[in-house]
């Protein structure tokens, strides 16, 4: 079988270029259209590490579609596994999944291998979107709204769990959201909730775990899951596991769905340590809205030790549900929805509360802010935060607001405060608060300066009106912060040997670093040419400049 790598529309190996849009097919699985003499492969839903997704048509059923999860063969083999082990143990988990009967899980109607081998599972068809493109859509949810979704995922995973099956791979990707529409077209709220792949993780890490141990060595695959979502008793080999590595994933889930991302992230060496190391961070870290209680529960249930978890499922979401309810929080009310767009890592904080971060697709949806006038800041590390008033109106409908972030000047970057032409600090300060007097011996210095360059003093004031403060300044002016001396480079200067930043004759310390800088020469430089300043904004130029680059007045000499 072949498939387009752009519309994903399955063909038989003699289409060799797609029919939608002429891109040239690829060869993805043995054989052909029909997958064991029963399922119409239409096209792929999704790839994921363990093989592919395809929308397919139950030829019995015709008008029946089903979504067929293939598994690839090397997953489930090993070279220290025979193959009738591995079909075995294939088909002993797929009944134990297919076993679970209840509303909020996906039904598994039939599982085998193909003449040409494959692996496959038949699933219901969840028509919808998953939690994972929700948050990445929306980023955040509210309270109510999150808890009205875990209510259902905790149903279908405590069925599931009376039947003494594990999920062990719980994730966003995972549960699906099957919406309702209105008479009209339009959705109407978060649909029903389905959870899927219970088992799939079982066939594969039982396969992985009899090939290691029966190879003597350590193997990746000895980790079968989501390393963001598992609990941390997962990743130790060996280690037997009970419905509180699922609780742990619910927490996890609960903690992305309120916070805008799952508690630990980094590659896997730095998830492994960070889980069986650190406790999570707390959930007020990222958003302050969250009350207490409500982070309480959700935290309890990202215990590391499985022990000081809730037992079940429905110990835990009954303590969030009372958590809930003892923080009297609830969706407000209206239809008023504000858009965010901004750049992916950007904070959404509404009247100084944070609500959330911007996720990957560019946005998010706030849809719990009360009618009223409130004050919108988006900020993001190295750039300047975007700060407005905005006005929310109930029944107002949906307002979009694009965040305006301007990215900060860098040291390399030029600005006010640099000579536009030579890219050196101008020699004059530009106010008298850009000057500090050595409380010791009045010597003068640009602000910055830690030691006085004459006696060795660190305590300093700010330069006032009444001492010489303004355009023109009177007495010994030494030395900056920005690697020079700020002077014209007399004979008999000295160097600082530690910074070494050129000071004019008779200075004594550096005023950087407070080293002694007597007995060390400065090497003699030609005077430079006269600098032309402007009178307007103090800023100096090389010769040959006529215009200021700050105000665009004319520069004298």
């Amino acid at each position: 079988m072949r498939e387009c790598p752009r519309c994903e529309r399955c063909y038989d190996d003699e289409v060799l270029l797609c029919p939608e849009d002429s891109s040239k097919t690829r060869h993805t699985l043995p054989g052909g259209l029909i997958l064991a003499a029963r399922y119409l492969l239409e096209k792929r839903l999704g790839r994921g590490a363990m093989g592919q997704v395809y929308l397919a048509r139950d030829q019995n059923l015709q008008t029946r579609k089903v979504a067929v999860k293939t598994i690839r063969p090397e997953v489930l083999n090993a070279e220290d596994l025979q193959e009738g082990e591995a079909i075995a143990r294939f088909e002993r988990e797929a009944r134990t999944a297919a076993s679970i009967r209840h509303p909020n899980v996906v039904d598994v109607t039939d599982f085998g291998k193909s003449p040409e081998g494959v692996f496959y599972l038949v699933m219901e068809y969840v028509q919808g979107e998953t939690l994972y493109h929700l948050l990445r859509r929306e980023g955040t949810l509210s309270v109510p709204r999150a808890l009205a979704l875990l209510r259902q995922v905790a149903a279908g995973v405590e069925a599931a769990h009376e039947e003494h099956i594990l999920h062990r791979d719980l994730k966003p990707a995972n549960i699906f959201i099957m919406q309702k529409r209105k008479k009209d077209g339009s959705l109407a709220g978060d649909g029903f909730i389905k959870v899927g792949d219970f088992g799939l993780a079982k066939i594969v890490s039982g396969a992985a775990a009899e090939a290691d141990s029966a190879s003597g060595g350590p193997s990746s695959r000895g980790i079968i899951g989501t390393p963001e979502y598992m609990a941390p008793e997962q990743m130790q080999p060996g280690t037997k596991l009970d419905a509180r590595a699922d609780i742990y994933a619910l927490g996890t889930i609960t903690y992305h769905m309120l916070g805008g991302r799952p508690p630990f992230t980094g590659d896997l060496a730095q998830l492994i340590m960070q889980k069986l190391m650190n406790a999570p961070p707390l959930l007020s870290t990222l958003r302050s809205d969250i009350p207490a209680e409500v982070e309480h529960a959700v935290m309890h249930a990202l215990e590391r030790d499985a022990g000081a978890r809730p037992a079940s499922v429905a110990d835990w979401i009954e303590e969030l549900e009372g958590a809930v309810s003892e923080s009297s929080v609830h969706e407000s009310e209206g239809d008023s929805r504000v858009v965010i767009l901004a750049p992916s890592g950007a904070e959404v904080y509404v009247d100084d509360e944070r609500y959330g971060s911007i996720g990957r697709s560019g946005r998010i949806i706030l849809s719990d802010i009360t009618p009223g006038r409130h004050v919108l800041r988006v900020a993001r590390s190295g750039e300047k935060d975007d700060e407005r008033v905005i006005e929310i109106r109930s029944g107002s409908g949906e307002q979009i607001i694009q965040a305006q972030l301007r990215s900060m000047p860098s040291a390399n970057q030029l600005s006010p405060s640099r000579d536009g032409a030579s890219g050196r600090s101008h020699v004059g300060p530009t106010s008298a608060h850009d000057v500090v007097v050595c409380a010791q011996c009045g010597a003068r210095f640009a602000s910055g300066v830690r030691f006085c360059g004459r006696c060795g003093g660190s305590n300093f004031r700010p330069l006032t009106p009444a001492q010489g403060g303004g355009a023109s300044i009177s007495g010994p002016f030494i030395g900056s912060m920005s690697g020079g001396s700020g002077l014209v480079q007399q004979p008999g200067g000295v160097r600082c040997p530690r910074c070494s930043i050129n000071y004019p004759p008779g200075t004594k310390f550096c005023g950087r670093c407070g080293t002694s800088v007597q007995g060390f020469a400065s090497p003699v430089n030609p005077p430079r040419q006269v600098e032309l300043l402007c009178l307007n904004c103090r800023m100096s130029y090389p010769p040959g400049t006529k215009f200021c680059g700050r105000c665009g007045g004319t520069l004298k000499a």
